[in-house]
């Protein structure tokens, strides 16, 4: 069975709109928390914590799965040249091309935050606090990073194959 690349980028779309969904939630659910005071970090109650942690993770993934699956699948759906995309960078340089990204910094941004959460200990009530707004701030992005692959899709690829239908 071949998969065509139209296939795996509506698979990959897929994913990312149920991924975002989840995020959504976890969004919904830390708005009493936000904006995060440096102060307010120890205060934090265990459920306060639960949400927060399952915002940012979900928020990282999402990120990682644009960046790593989604973004590729989209090039590869193109038709255009994408061998020499080898790094990441390639790739976020050909979505800003694309004008799915409407700036390279704010994905690289969105990119250093995650590697933050990552490597985070809950020491420093600062840092912690700062990540946390930084990512309410940037959350936006993912969303309509995301509603820009569908149009691109739907500008761009279905019209080009001939499938109307996402």
């Amino acid at each position: 069975m071949t998969t065509t690349a139209n296939a795996i980028l509506e698979e990959q779309l897929q994913v990312a709109e149920r991924m975002l969904h989840h995020l959504h939630r976890s969004w919904e659910a830390v708005q009493p928390d936000l904006p995060m005071q440096a102060d307010g970090v120890r205060r934090l109650d265990d459920d306060a914590i639960d949400r927060l942690d399952l915002f940012l993770s979900r928020f990282g993934k999402l990120q990682d799965f644009m960046a790593g699956k989604l973004f590729r699948a989209l090039a590869r759906a193109s038709l255009e040249d994408t061998g020499g995309d080898i790094s990441l960078l390639d790739t976020l340089n050909r979505m800003e091309k694309f004008g799915v990204l409407l700036a390279v910094d704010d994905w690289l941004e969105v990119r250093q935050l995650r590697n933050a959460f990552a490597h985070e200990y809950l020491t420093d009530g600062a840092a912690i606090a700062e990540n946390i707004n930084a990512a309410a701030r940037l959350y936006p992005l993912l969303p309509d990073t995301l509603e820009r692959c569908r149009d691109f899709q739907a500008r761009h690829i279905l019209r080009v194959s001939g499938n109307a239908d996402p």
